[in-house]
């Protein structure tokens, strides 16, 4: 639910954590790499490389 004070954070789908509070291990789950991992739209996890080739948004 959002309050309109600023963009909405996307969370894990494991732990229903924003990215901030996740402590679930963090690799890309197309990849497996462990550099520079984001919570997408979908609640999963990826690197800069996958988010780029298939388009997936970040919450900031």
């Amino acid at each position: 639910m959002s309050t309109g004070t600023g963009p909405a954070k996307y969370r894990c789908a494991q732990c229903e954590k924003t990215e901030n509070e996740c402590e679930c291990e963090k690799y890309c789950c197309l990849c497996q790499s462990v550099i520079d991992i984001r919570i997408c739209a979908d609640g999963l996890m990826y690197c800069a490389p996958c988010r780029e080739a298939c388009d997936y948004k970040t919450s900031d």
